[in-house]
């Protein structure tokens, strides 16, 4: 909501401008004229007020206010002042400029007097004599001296309020994407999802958080449609300076998608990369649009008997198992590697990502002695038996998820007790994370 705070309060974006020579011309500030749509642009780099250069040199400071308060030459701007208005007299007093202005200065009330005073300081403080501005009218008692920092370079008054957005890095082990907060002031909400992209490519400011974007990446645009789909349009050093690692890869991606996603208007995340799409990047693909993922959020709590461990899941590349981190926590009733396999099995479908293990797969049991994790399986596990693929990738699954956890160096897999069912994997053998 708009609120116009009166004179001195009132915060104009204004450009800036001190010591201004004769030489160069002196600058007159006018106000802003409306758009086409009817609005003046407050909170944009144009401001509430502009200048047209004009290359005079008065003699007296009467003949400038002469030139002053007829109407500006540039269409893009207009008069603050009432018609009719005067100058009767000027003096300067270490180095104050004090003005007496006719009685129709007194007809502008709230913030068009506050626009035009800020208009008459910031152009008579370009004089090198001139430090301060005072200005006495006919009907009203003489104001403090006004200067041109009193009118601070921000329009505090075109925006809804301080708003604090949510952003994500990685952490110092790069599995997990930890938050981090800004607060800026907006004009306008379209702005905020180009400030978050940019915050991104800046890096984190907070100890123990790494950058997520690959060096030298800028940001060529962002825009939102109404399905609420953002499209984020990066140089190509987000190309040629890509991630070389799965996990990297995947901080960077859900770093840039969980910032954004934070934002009410969006709900889905593209990238291109110098406008066109892209294919695969790493090994994630990225031709298509990504929705939040919130399971890359967290932080293992050492205090809290959690452990930091990996699902291996499928994904849109069929020859190989996407790492996704999870955190366990240490209970008395389910051990972790069990656990671990329920979490496995739950996984629920998201960016490319599925689960792993065939539909009604279930865990009858999990023991582990001395580095070795027995897993028995119901039979639902031999569904995918007599597909060479399926078969290798959901042993490799199993494997390399409980041997993500330190205390588990080989796994044994049965299916109701016994290790017959595969033809192409068979499973009377030990898996280890290579296999």
């Amino acid at each position: 909501m708009r609120r116009w705070l009166c004179f001195l309060a009132v915060v104009l974006l204004l450009t800036a401008c001190s010591g201004g020579t004769r030489e160069e011309g002196l600058r007159f500030y006018y106000r802003d004229a409306p758009g086409r749509d009817g609005h003046i642009p407050f909170g944009t780099a144009d401001g509430a007020i502009g200048f047209e250069r004009r290359d005079v040199t008065p003699s007296t400071y009467s003949e400038l206010f002469d030139l002053y308060f007829a109407a500006p030459l540039d269409p893009a701007l207009e008069s603050p002042f009432p018609k009719g208005l005067s100058c009767l007299s000027t003096s300067v007093i270490d180095r104050v400029l004090t003005v007496s202005l006719s009685k129709e200065f007194d007809s502008l009330k709230g913030i068009d007097r506050s626009i035009a005073t800020a208009c008459l300081v910031r152009t008579l403080t370009q004089f090198g004599e001139v430090d301060g501005v005072r200005l006495r009218t006919e009907g009203g008692e003489e104001p403090a001296t006004l200067y041109a920092r009193d009118f601070i370079l921000e329009d505090l008054g075109a925006v809804n309020t301080e708003t604090a957005v949510r952003l994500y890095f990685s952490d110092s082990n790069g599995r997990y994407l930890v938050a981090a907060e800004r607060k800026q002031y907006f004009s306008d909400e379209s702005q905020i999802p180009a400030y978050v992209v940019s915050q991104l490519i800046d890096g984190p400011t907070e100890q123990g958080q790494l950058a997520v974007l690959p060096e030298g990446t800028a940001l060529r645009g962002v825009t939102v449609d109404g399905d609420g789909l953002c499209t984020v349009d990066f140089s190509s050093e987000f190309l040629l300076n890509k991630p070389d690692t799965d996990l990297s890869e995947r901080m960077t991606v859900l770093a840039v998608v969980d910032s954004l996603t934070e934002l009410p208007q969006i709900s889905q995340v593209r990238f291109l990369v110098e406008g066109e799409p892209l294919g695969a990047y790493y090994h994630m693909n990225l031709g298509r649009s990504y929705e939040r993922d919130e399971s890359a959020i967290g932080k293992v709590r050492a205090d809290l008997n959690e452990t930091d461990a990996t699902l291996y899941v499928r994904c849109w590349d069929d020859e190989r198992l996407a790492p996704v981190p999870v955190i366990v926590r240490e209970n008395s009733q389910i051990s972790m590697p069990e656990q671990l396999l329920q979490r496995l099995i739950s996984f629920k479908p998201v960016n490319d990502l599925w689960p792993p293990l065939p539909e009604k797969t279930s865990v009858q049991s999990v023991t582990l002695s001395e580095g070795v994790c027995r897993v028995d399986f119901s039979k639902g596990f031999l569904s995918v038996a007599g597909d060479a693929a399926a078969e290798l990738r959901t042993v490799r699954s199993v494997s390399r998820t409980l041997t993500s956890l330190d205390e588990v160096e080989k796994v044994f897999i049965t299916v109701n007790g016994s290790s017959k069912g595969f033809s192409y994997c068979p499973l009377d053998q030990g898996f280890t994370a290579e296999y």
